[in-house]
C-alpha cells in the first residue's frame, strides 16, 4: 500500500490537505464510527457500509460495497478490512475470503525523498513534451470555458443524523462552456452539501488526533514538501474564489455527519441539457459523470470522511473543497465538454429528474457519505491483530516504467 506512493498521489494529496483541518484532542479514548455511502454515477449504482475502530495509535476499518443492477455481475459484493498500526509503522490489509493478508510499511524519510525526486523528474520531462491536444479534451474553437467560481451559503435546513441535530451548509463550484458557433452556453456545477452538528460528540477528538498522528507518520504535514507545493499549483485557478470564501468560512462551523456531492450540467441556453437522453445515448454524459464521480469519491474517501466533509467549516483555509471540487471538475468538464457539441444523437427517453435539481439542470452523478453511529468506549485489542490462520502474501512489485511523452 505504502511501498508504491507514486500510484497513491491523489490519496496522499488529499491526506495532506486534510492535515490542516485536524486538531489534537486532550482526552484519549477508543471510538467506533459506523458509516454508509451511496454512489449514483449514471450507469454505476452502489451502496456501501463501513465500521471504523480507533484508538490512540491503532485503527481498523471494515468496509463492504454492493453494486446494483447490471454492475452487480462485476462487483456484486466487495469487502475489505484494513488495520493501521502507528506503533508498528505499517498497514495490514485482510482478505477474509482467502484468509490472506498483505503487509505494507510506512515509507521512510529516504523513501519519501526518493518519491519526491521521481515526481520532480517526471514533471520536468512533461514540461519538455511537445504540445499535445488529447482526443477527449475540449476543442477551444468550440468550447470557451469560464473561470471557475466557488459560492458558499448556510441554509436553514435541519435534520437529525445519528441522534444529533444538524444544519446543512452548501459549497458550489461552477464553470460554463460557451459554443461560439451555436451560442449555446452550458453550465457545470459540483455541489457539496455538508450537514454539520454543533454537539460535542465523545470520541471525535480522538479520531482526529489519530488522523493527525497518521499524517505526521507519513510525512504529509511538512509545509515545504513537494506535495504541498504541487497542491498550491493545483489550487491556483481557484485562488480568487477561495479568498472570497475565506471571509464566509467562520459561518460554517461544526462536525459533519453527512456529506453529499452532486454533479449537474445545463442552463437556459444549453440545448444538450434539454435532451439528457440524447447525451446519455452517445456516452458523453455517462463517461463524464463516471469520471467525475470517481475523482470526487477518491478525494473525499482519501480525506477520511470527516476531514473531507469538514470543507464547509474551513474550505478557504484548508483547501479540502479544492481537492474534491478540483479533481471532479477537471474530469467532468474534460469528458463532457469534449462531446457536448457533437453531432451524435439518440432517441432514448430522458430519465426522470432527481429531487431538488434546479430548473434547466440535469443531475448525472451523486455521492453521499453519512455517519450512522458514533460510540465512545473500549475496543477489543484483537481487532487490531491479524486473525489466527491468515497467510501473509507479498504482492508482485509494480513494474517501473520510464515516463514518455504522449503520442497520437
Amino acid at each position: 500500500m505504502y511501498s508504491d506512493l507514486t500510484h497513491r498521489l491523489p490519496c496522499a494529496l488529499a491526506w495532506a490537505i486534510a492535515a490542516v483541518v485536524l486538531a489534537s484532542g486532550s482526552a484519549r479514548a477508543d471510538v467506533t464510527v459506523q458509516e454508509q455511502s451511496t454512489f449514483d454515477l449514471s450507469l454505476v449504482k452502489a451502496r456501501g457500509t463501513s465500521t471504523e475502530y480507533t484508538t490512540s495509535d491503532k485503527q481498523r476499518r471494515d468496509s463492504n460495497l454492493h453494486c446494483e443492477g447490471m454492475m452487480s455481475l462485476l462487483c456484486g459484493n466487495l469487502g475489505a478490512s484494513e488495520i493501521t498500526r502507528l506503533d508498528k509503522d505499517l498497514v495490514w490489509t485482510l482478505v477474509s475470503k482467502k484468509k490472506e493478508y498483505t503487509e505494507a510499511h510506512f515509507p521512510t524519510p529516504a523513501e519519501r525523498q526518493a518519491m519526491e525526486d521521481k515526481m520532480k523528474a517526471a514533471l520536468e520531462k512533461m514540461k519538455q513534451c511537445p504540445a499535445h491536444q488529447a482526443s477527449d479534451a475540449p476543442d477551444p474553437s468550440k468550447c470557451q470555458m469560464s473561470p471557475p467560481k466557488i459560492d458558499a451559503r448556510q441554509t436553514d435546513k435541519h435534520a437529525t443524523i445519528a441522534g444529533h441535530d444538524t444544519q446543512m451548509s452548501e459549497l458550489t463550484l461552477s464553470e460554463s462552456c460557451h459554443d461560439a458557433s451555436t451560442n449555446d452556453t452550458c453550465e457545470f456545477r459540483i455541489i457539496l452539501e455538508s450537514w454539520l452538528t454543533q454537539d460535542e460528540i465523545a470520541g471525535i477528538a480522538d479520531r482526529k488526533a489519530f488522523m493527525q498522528a497518521h499524517m505526521q507518520k507519513l510525512g504529509l504535514t511538512d509545509p515545504d514538501s513537494s506535495t504541498q507545493k504541487m497542491l498550491q499549483q493545483f489550487l491556483a485557478p481557484y485562488q480568487d474564489s477561495l479568498k472570497t470564501l475565506k471571509a464566509k468560512a467562520s459561518d460554517f462551523k461544526g462536525y459533519p455527519l453527512k456529506t453529499s456531492i452532486r454533479i449537474l450540467f445545463g442552463g437556459e441556453q444549453c440545448a444538450k441539457a434539454k435532451n439528457a437522453g440524447s447525451a446519455a445515448g452517445t456516452g458523453t454524459v455517462s463517461d463524464a459523470s463516471a469520471a467525475a464521480g470517481q475523482a470526487a469519491a477518491t478525494s473525499s474517501a482519501a480525506a477520511a470522511g470527516a476531514a473531507a466533509t469538514q470543507a464547509a467549516s474551513g474550505a478557504a483555509g484548508n483547501s479540502v473543497a479544492g481537492s474534491i471540487f478540483g479533481s471532479a471538475a477537471g474530469a467532468f468538464t474534460n469528458k463532457l465538454a469534449s462531446g457536448l457539441f457533437s453531432k451524435k444523437s439518440s432517441t432514448a427517453a430522458p430519465a426522470a429528474p432527481p429531487a431538488e435539481v434546479p430548473a434547466n439542470m440535469v443531475q448525472f452523478a451523486s455521492i453521499t457519505l453519512e455517519t450512522t453511529a458514533i460510540t465512545s468506549g473500549p475496543v477489543a485489542a484483537d481487532q487490531f491483530e491479524v486473525p489466527a490462520g491468515y497467510k501473509l502474501v507479498t504482492p508482485k512489485k509494480a513494474e517501473e516504467k520510464e515516463f514518455n511523452c504522449p503520442t497520437g
